[in-house]
């Protein structure tokens, strides 16, 4: 599994979805783990909600895209805004070891847990030496 290389920064954590569009992206903060039996991602979206959150698997690729909406600023002035609001995008490349059709994402504040089991004979196993 490899994060999709091709996207185009633009800022530090920021791509851009296509030079016509010009629609802008964050990339989340993201953790990849792996265990015996799948590999576990973990992407903070505070703010995002599970109605404005996609997943979608298309020719080995797992797109995460969400939008955190902006909050009422009317009548205030910025002196220093790390916060972001708009759209998040991650993008990783799956490949054949991995059952993407029992692909499971859970969202808990503000973290999207994903969880992507690998097929059962490409698990790694312990290879048992028999004695002659």
């Amino acid at each position: 599994m490899a994060e999709r290389k091709d996207i185009e920064k633009r800022k530090e954590g920021e791509v851009a979805a296509s030079e016509e569009k010009q629609e802008h992206y964050v990339r989340p903060r993201t953790s990849i783990y792996e265990t015996e039996d799948s590999f576990r991602i973990l992407m903070d979206i505070p703010g995002v909600r599970k109605e404005n959150l996609e997943i979608n698997y298309n020719r080995g690729e797992l797109a995460v895209t969400g939008k955190r909406e902006a909050w009422d600023r009317e009548n205030l002035t910025s002196c220093y805004c790390e916060r972001f609001d708009g759209n998040y995008r991650r993008i990783f490349a799956l490949d054949n070891t991995l059952d993407v059709n029992k692909i499971d994402a859970k969202l808990s504040e503000g973290v999207l847990e994903l969880s992507i089991p690998k097929i059962g004979a490409v698990k790694p196993r312990k290879i048992e030496i028999k004695s002659s």
